[in-house]
């Protein structure tokens, strides 16, 4: 005796929270006969929602349903969709904002390191210029005899 069913893709969300499919039943004792189970299933530990279907009346219901809220999901998701992207846009504005300013840093940095480069290169000038001045200082004391 066969188990398996097969699972259509309309979906309608059960009370427990998680969708419940419609199904075909592919039993020997039940061939070809429609049902509703919960897609989570008992096997999980969620809910055990399982109902068959006496009709094709009730299968076009449960498929209207499903559409019915897919429609209202789309709706709130269009609802929600110019706020969110009116936050998107400023969020790539800050981003844009920072970028530049990163920009600015990396300038300000690059500078202040060619300022110390200059800086060191004076103070390296300024020791050899003291050193050679102590060499003449020592070499007129030498001369001078003082």
């Amino acid at each position: 005796m066969s188990q398996s069913s097969q699972t259509s893709k309309s979906s309608y969300i059960y009370r427990c929270g998680n969708p419940a499919v419609l199904k075909t039943s592919r039993t020997d004792r039940n061939p070809a006969r429609k049902l509703y189970n919960c897609a989570v299933g008992k096997d999980h530990g969620r809910c055990s929602y399982f109902k068959w279907i006496s009709s094709d009346f009730e299968v076009s219901k449960f498929q209207g349903i499903s559409k019915f809220e897919m429609f209202e999901r789309l709706r709130d998701s269009e609802e929600n969709r110019d706020p969110l992207m009116t936050l998107y846009r400023e969020s790539e504005h800050k981003i844009d904002h920072l970028k530049g300013l990163m920009k600015d840093v990396e300038i300000e940095k690059d500078q202040l390191k060619h300022k110390l480069a200059m800086a060191e290169e004076k103070e390296k000038g300024m020791k050899f210029m003291v050193y050679d001045l102590l060499l003449v200082l020592a070499f007129w004391k030498g001369v001078m005899g003082v």
